[in-house]
């Protein structure tokens, strides 16, 4: 891979976090929040996704980006105001953004008219329509919003005309008239990078929000504009020069507006009289020195008629204005500021220098003592273009985090998981001669012990992320799925910053949509309907996640009608999924909904009636070593858990022999253990055996039975291991033998064979022999057992 790829993938990745966050925000500006937080937030994530697609050429992500920051600048300013039209705009600009980072990673190709719909609405709500107005064509003949913010006045040109001579002077129509220091007076100075461009960044953009502050002056100074024969296009010689007049406004609100070019210019800010000529005088620039610089400058016709002899010549340096005073030296010239460095016959510090008037020179930027003594409430000027100094930006220069590729970190689990085998390897060789021979070799291993559990929590807690990537894209959902439905839907979210493998987050998607639209299309009523039943008339839906031993409950439940189970029953009945002599349990009955093809709709909807959501639920979940429950109350509504580990990579289980051959429990399962001979066994008139713990009858299975191996081991001298399943039901299994605890690689055996029932995978023991983990909940809900309680 190229270094350009990796900046790519850099790039992908970045994107991926700024369309959560879009997200994020614009759920909370549906709920009513919105200040100017969260909409700058808003502007700076669409900012950064549009400056490295202009870095990477990714024109048509550019395009569209442009045209809806423009619309979000306009919000910003209170020229357009944030309706709920306009929300569900912004809501659906976010997803054609997406569609266009996804084709730009994925080299797919969107069609040329791809969100034109949308960036006509942006044009009509320029124009002063609402956002709901169907946009028509424009008779600007497709000029977008962008354009709408440019004074431009077509201007004919004569090159054969002769050359004027004393014309009047020209007034610039974008210098004010020069306004006194006042209180809130700030000067301010602002030099692009050539990078600032590169990523698409506008001056014009930042120079709009400074307006927004307060008054504002902005000159440009051309001064360090080469002759042609030394122009390079893609050079950057303009420097702005800005007085701000805003009475209370603060230095930390101006470098907030700057803060989306941070380290692609530089800047000075400073109150006005602190740091002599950083902003120029213009009281001191007669319209004579403007003038007689301008005709000095050969137009456009002389320039044309120049031969090449004369082009190639020698030009005498631009000497700029009497009244700027020298700049202070840079302390670094780093990459970036490489292309903008003066011709090496101009020094532009020399010069001015010479015709500077007696003032006193301006203080070096590293020394600004003798400014404060004057002036106490003034900050000093400090330039931001190469890096902030921890003085003048009060923020944290350290790197608090860093982007590694997930492979790489996978690489680090698996060398994790094979220290644990040769860990366990080595404790398995140790028998008791060896233990009371070598007691510090004994010691040593106890604390490699140690030090490979406390790495390989280390491991998975990199691998580990919040549940928020995925709850965040949920109250969106809701409120598609209440507009379709008509029904008033709210979505509450809890937990969403328990932790949980990555690799688990990846496959929790699909499964949570399909669950969050099976509650609100058949468990939320009608407003109607509630509200006959004594209820709210918004229904809500709560999306919960907590921790619970080895394991994350993931929790989807809703306060609607419930599961109707005479109809569930009935469509079972009918459609062959249960015989008709067999009466199944409430619970049973509430598991019907997982079977494929089943639904309960009377009509195929976009949302559901083809039996196939609830059907993915159950198949994704049982593929990352999940299980699904449910549970339902008529009339008050239903709940639906899923049941996920921790981690797809490391297993803490307790190890036991079957048939002579060993096998794993998953420690997080187990409730206890007991040998059969105290073991108070019982027989059902089905002939299976039960278990009485307690008062509670439990359902045995015989492992050595159930995987058909044949077992030596005298019954009484067999032990129980008391598991739990899912819902709190309990499966208690008969093993003959307990050989210890420990902590297992997991191994996928549908990756490596094919998927087997009762078994969740497979690991490699300390001395090499492969162990089959059991899938307690599986073993509880096969045919060959389920009537056995």
């Amino acid at each position: 891979m190229s270094d350009l790829d990796d900046f790519k993938a850099t790039y992908f990745d970045e994107c991926s976090e700024l369309l959560t966050e879009l997200e994020e925000q614009f759920a909370v500006i549906e709920e009513g929040e919105r200040g100017a937080d969260r909409l700058n937030a808003v502007f700076r994530a669409i900012h950064s996704i549009k400056g490295g697609a202009g870095a990477f050429g990714f024109t048509a992500l550019v395009g569209f980006a442009h045209a809806y920051e423009t619309l979000l600048d306009y919000v910003r300013d209170g020229r357009i105001e944030l309706t709920d039209d306009v929300v569900v705009l912004c809501i659906r600009a976010n997803d054609i953004v997406a569609d266009h980072v996804n084709a730009a990673q994925t080299g797919e190709a969107l069609p040329a008219d791809y969100g034109a719909e949308e960036k006509a609405r942006f044009d009509a709500l320029a124009r002063g329509e609402t956002a709901s107005d169907n946009a028509e064509e424009d008779e600007l003949d497709g000029e977008m919003v962008e354009e709408f913010d440019l004074d431009f006045t077509p201007v004919m040109v004569n090159l054969d005309a002769p050359k004027p001579t004393g014309e009047a002077p020209v007034e610039d129509v974008f210098d004010d008239a020069p306004m006194m220091a006042a209180e809130g007076q700030w000067e301010i100075r602002f030099t692009p990078h050539r990078a600032l461009y590169a990523r698409a960044n506008d001056p014009l953009l930042l120079f709009r929000e400074l307006a927004a502050l307060g008054k504002m002056n902005v000159r440009a100074i051309l001064s360090d504009v080469p002759p042609l024969s030394d122009f390079e296009p893609f050079g950057v010689y303009c420097t702005w020069e800005i007085t701000l007049v805003a009475p209370g406004l603060g230095e930390d609100a101006i470098r907030e507006v700057f803060e989306f070019v941070e380290g692609d210019c530089d800047i000075i800010i400073a109150q006005a009289g602190t740091v002599p000529g950083l902003v120029s005088d213009e009281s001191e620039m007669g319209a004579d020195v403007s003038v007689e610089a301008a005709t000095d400058e050969p137009d456009l016709s002389s320039l044309l008629a120049l031969t090449e002899e004369e082009v190639a010549a020698p030009v005498e340096p631009v000497v700029p204005p009497a009244a700027f005073a020298p700049e202070p030296p840079a302390a670094e010239i780093g990459p970036q500021d490489s292309f903008d460095e003066a011709p090496a016959d101009l020094s532009f510090a020399a010069l001015a220098a010479e015709i500077a008037p007696a003032p006193a020179p301006a203080p070096k930027v590293d020394k600004p003592a003798p400014v404060a003594a004057s002036a106490p409430a003034a900050k000093p000027a400090v330039p931001t273009g190469g890096g902030e100094s921890e003085e003048g930006s009060g923020r944290s220069v350290g790197v608090q985090s860093i982007r590694v590729d997930l492979d790489k970190v996978d690489r680090v689990v698996n060398m994790v998981g094979e220290l644990v085998i040769t860990q366990s390897m080595l404790t398995q060789q140790m028998d008791e001669t060896l233990r009371a021979r070598y007691t510090e070799l004994v010691r040593g291993l106890e604390v490699l012990a140690q030090t490979t559990r406390g790495l390989q929590d280390s491991v998975m807690a990199i691998r580990a992320q919040p549940v928020k990537s995925v709850f965040s894209r949920m109250p969106r959902l809701a409120r598609e799925l209440a507009t379709k439905t008509g029904k008033k839907i709210k979505l509450e979210t809890i937990g969403e910053n328990t932790e949980i493998d990555k690799t688990v987050i990846e496959q929790l998607s699909d499964p949570l949509t399909h669950m969050i639209r099976n509650s609100a299309d058949h468990g939320i009523e009608s407003p109607e309907k509630r509200l006959a039943a004594g209820k709210p008339e918004s229904g809500t839906i709560r999306l919960s996640a907590e921790q619970a031993g080895g394991n994350i409950l993931i929790i989807v439940e809703d306060d609607g009608a419930g599961i109707n189970r005479e109809r569930v029953l009935g469509l079972a009945r009918d459609k062959g999924i249960v015989a008709p002599d067999i009466t199944p349990t409430d619970e049973q009955i509430d598991q019907l909904i997982f079977a494929p093809g089943f639904s309960t709709a009377e009509a195929v909807s976009d949302i559901s009636g083809r039996g196939v959501g609830m059907d993915v639920v159950l198949s994704n979940i049982k593929k990352i070593g999940g299980s699904v429950h449910v549970r339902s109350w008529p009339g008050r509504g239903t709940r639906m858990t899923l049941r996920l580990p921790l981690t797809l990579a490391v297993l803490d289980v307790m190890l036991v022999k079957v048939g002579g051959g060993p096998y794993v429990v998953p420690l997080s399962s187990i409730v206890e253990t007991m040998q059969c001979s105290r073991a108070a066994f019982e027989r059902v008139p089905s002939g299976g055996r039960v278990l009485q713990v307690r008062g509670e009858y439990v359902q045995v299975i015989d492992l050595a039975q159930r995987f058909e191996l044949s077992s030596q081991q005298n019954p009484d001298d067999q032990f129980v291991v008391l598991c739990e399943a899912e819902g709190n039901q309990k499966v208690a299994l008969v093993v003959d033998d307990i050989i210890g605890q420990q902590q297992v690689v997991i191994k996928s055996l549908e990756e490596n064979f094919e998927s087997v029932d009762g078994i969740a995978g497979g690991t490699i023991l300390g001395d090499g022999n492969v162990a089959l983990i059991v899938d307690v909940q599986g073993l509880r809900t096969s045919p060959i057992h389920q009537n056995a309680a």
